[in-house]
């Protein structure tokens, strides 16, 4: 076994009514002043007043920024670092999406810097200082940010999604609630489902994978396979949808110490460039970079090993002698039956086109791929005309 390392530093209070256990939360960190994140959608369909309806009862004063954008900008990043200051808070509640949170990792780090511009600590283990106390109430099931040590977050100006990456930016605690998640709209569950189950297959092939993170990210595929369609057929079922956030944790804890590929680096440099949302992306883009995978034989008998628990049926129609690639194709196999699932259900686009990519925005987004922080931890170098060929098979959903 090779040496490794894990860490998952985050207080996890998860299920019904977990929502309830916010101040305790926040008395233990000392935090009487917090200032609540959020964005202007969650406040219009009063999934934020949840949050702030428990502050109000108490008689907690707070501040609230809710104009986080969908892809957090470095700019609003700043913007919330100057008003956390001016306000005189003494810590975070982030209540969102990836976004939200993300935007909230770069404000409270460039406070614990001492107001330090958020870009100068670009990169891995720049950040050495200590965050202030910071709560992460995801409202979706995806991005899996409340446990991650990653943000990603959106240069407008050069039109890049640039990486951070440090365990000082993992969120002190993750409340996962139900209902939070309840009024999030199929195709929205199905497209958040999917990018944390872009996340869970690319830990469990990547470079830096341990017994660990692997423990993770099986576990995480059995969830989401379990309880994504359902989530999606009844937001309001209470199991799954508290089984497919914890799911999405699970993955995001297994990516955050063995990090993502090939997936991802497309798929920042699509959000970049083209402004794809990135669950969408990583939605469209895990089946061809599978794909591409099982046809060159990288990764041979890893993506059959998670078949049975994506797919236990399909896995139980296999011969007990199938061999690896055969295995891997099934896998492969399936992940594009779910996102037709998906397109025939609710709508969700298939293609790149569909989302009005042009053709020939192609080969900056490959170029731009290879250089991302993600492209370090896939197993093989992402070439030009890898990324293209990928690209070219999203771009109009070519033969599997």
């Amino acid at each position: 076994m090779n040496a490794f390392e894990f860490c998952c530093p985050t207080k996890i209070v998860c299920g019904a009514h977990a929502l309830d256990k916010l101040l305790d939360e926040l008395a233990d960190r000392g935090v009487a002043h917090p200032l609540v994140m959020t964005d202007a959608g969650l406040v219009k369909l009063d999934v934020a007043a949840k949050l702030t309806d428990v502050l109000d009862a108490a008689g907690v004063a707070y501040e609230v920024f809710d104009q986080v954008p969908p892809d957090s900008s470095m700019d609003v990043v700043n913007e919330v670092a100057r008003l956390y200051a001016e306000r005189g808070c003494d810590g975070f509640v982030a209540i969102g999406g990836g976004s939200v949170i993300d935007t909230t990792k770069g404000a409270a780090a460039s406070l614990a810097c001492e107001g330090v511009d958020f870009a100068t600590l670009q990169g891995s283990e720049i950040l050495h200082a200590d965050l202030p106390p910071f709560i992460a109430v995801p409202t979706t099931a995806g991005t899996g940010s409340e446990v991650t040590l990653v943000a990603v977050v959106a240069d407008t100006k050069k039109h890049a999604k640039l990486s951070f990456t440090s365990y000082k930016l993992v969120p002190h605690a993750a409340i996962l609630d139900p209902a939070l998640t309840a009024s999030l709209p199929p195709k929205l569950t199905a497209t958040t489902g999917m990018d944390a189950l872009t996340h869970a297959v690319e830990a469990y092939t990547s470079i830096q994978k341990n017994p660990v993170s692997d423990a993770f990210a099986v576990k995480a595929i059995e969830l989401i396979a379990a309880n994504l369609p359902t989530a999606c057929r009844d937001g309001a079922n209470v199991d799954a949808r508290t089984s497919l956030a914890l799911g999405s944790l699970m993955a995001g804890a297994a990516f955050s110490n063995a990090m993502v590929g090939i997936v991802h680096a497309l798929g920042h440099s699509l959000g970049g460039l083209c402004h794809i949302p990135h669950g969408q992306a990583m939605m469209m883009l895990l089946p061809h970079c599978v794909a591409f995978n099982v046809k060159r034989g990288i990764h041979k008998g890893l993506y059959g090993e998670l078949l049975p628990h994506l797919a236990p049926a399909r896995a139980a129609g296999l011969s007990p002698d199938a061999s690896d690639e055969e295995r891997d194709r099934a896998f492969s196999e399936h992940l594009f039956s779910l996102n037709d699932l998906y397109h025939e259900r609710y709508g969700v686009p298939l293609t790149l086109s569909e989302l009005g990519v042009a053709r020939d925005q192609l080969p900056a987004v490959a170029k731009q791929a290879r250089y991302d922080g993600a492209a370090l931890y896939n197993v093989t170098e992402i070439t030009l005309e890898d990324a293209l060929e990928i690209l070219d098979a999203a771009f109009g959903a070519s033969a599997r």
